[in-house]
């Protein structure tokens, strides 16, 4: 399956530094926080930006739900864990909230929420470091793959 998206990106017509731009904003936004908005956000980039759709969707479907999210997730929570110098696992309170839910109250949904940042603070920060880091790296490695696979082709021919 990888092997052919990747084939057809290698296959755009478009200049390969575009191409390459819009790869590395796909994995930019796939890799975001943004849990469930990623194909949304990607679609008005491509259109505000003239981007090959082809591309950056691609580029935004490294992340998806059947083999990478959860590895991303767990990734991305242990780098903002790390760098925000809290536990990798759950902490007490968070356990009890889930053990004993009072569904019906209001002050479980308002414990719920206020734990919750546990979790979803260091997600948000280890997720846009590691989609900045992991596009910075993409457009480089996408453009010279394209690039090589242009002379490859030129010199077929």
């Amino acid at each position: 399956m990888f092997r052919a998206a990747f084939r057809r990106l290698l296959s755009l017509d478009d200049p390969p530094e575009r191409t390459a731009l819009a790869f590395s904003v796909g994995v930019f936004i796939g890799l975001s926080p943004l849990l469930g908005l990623h194909t949304i956000i990607a679609t008005v980039v491509a259109f505000l930006f003239r981007f090959n759709k082809v591309a950056i969707y691609l580029g935004t479907y490294l992340n998806n739900p059947f083999l990478t999210l959860v590895p991303i997730i767990l990734v991305s929570y242990a780098i903002g864990a790390f760098l925000l110098q809290r536990p990798l696992r759950i902490p007490p309170a968070g356990i009890e909230l889930l053990k004993d839910p009072h569904l019906l109250t209001r002050s479980y949904y308002h414990q719920l929420f206020v734990n919750s940042w546990n979790i979803v603070g260091p997600f948000a920060v280890g997720s846009t470091i590691l989609s900045v880091v992991c596009s910075v790296l993409a457009y480089p490695v996408t453009l010279w793959a394209l690039r090589a696979h242009r002379r490859n082709k030129v010199n077929v021919n």
